[in-house]
């Protein structure tokens, strides 16, 4: 019996097997190692929420408007869509992407409506769109007078955008912009303003949809 009960006691006072005195270390060490990657996917998720957000904002820009000048199409007021001339100045904040901003001028003046040869000058309300500052779908003239601008197809501080009444490209191009006078855009793309009349002008972000900058001019007679 005493044999017995010493052979009950070793076997009782046995250490515990090592599969299970290591599967708690285990379980800690895999809890541990799913807590760290659901924080890094959280931090990766907040991150790039954070950067969509931020890459979102509207642009922010500090536009001046330098001069505008004009006058209506025809033989009695003297003008030309040549002479119809407005310079903007960028004086701060973001550089502006050319293929993301539009402009939207309106205002007093007069279009060609029709197609050349078979038209007429149309006075009335005039709505401009430069749908973008690129120089695509515009007169040569414009590339060569925002040169600065287009090198890097960015309008930065300091550079200066110079539109002209006859910005539309030629009649086999589509151009890029359009203008409508009295709510009818059957014209050439070309116009001009009223000398004497304001006008407003806004630059568009179009990506945001937001107006950047807006301006309100009166139009001078432009020099013979």
């Amino acid at each position: 019996m005493k044999d017995w009960g010493r052979i009950r006691y070793k076997y009782l006072c046995l250490p515990e097997p090592t599969s299970e005195a290591i599967t708690p270390i285990v379980g800690t060490l895999l809890m541990s190692l799913i807590l760290f990657v659901l924080a890094g996917a959280i931090a990766i998720c907040f991150f790039n929420i954070a950067g969509e957000g931020a890459s979102s904002q509207p642009l922010v820009a500090k536009i001046s408007l330098e001069s505008c000048e004009g006058g209506l199409s025809n033989k009695a007021e003297g003008g030309s869509f040549e002479k119809n001339k407005v310079i903007l100045v960028h004086e701060g904040g973001n550089p502006l992407p050319i293929e993301v901003i539009s402009i939207k001028i309106s205002g007093d003046g007069n279009c060609f409506q029709g197609v050349f040869g078979d038209g007429k000058l149309t006075p009335g309300y005039v709505e401009v769109i430069y749908q973008n500052l690129s120089s695509t779908g515009k007169n040569p003239k414009y590339k060569f007078q925002n040169k600065e601008m287009l090198k890097d197809n960015l309008w930065s501080v300091g550079e200066k955008l110079v539109f002209h009444g006859n910005d539309s490209a030629v009649s086999s191009i589509k151009s890029s912009v359009r203008a409508s006078v009295n709510g009818d855009y059957n014209t050439s793309d070309n116009y001009g303003f009223k000398a004497g009349s304001e006008i407003t002008l806004k630059v568009i972000d179009v990506k945001s949809g937001t107006v950047i900058a807006e301006q309100r001019a009166i139009v001078k007679h432009a020099k013979k």
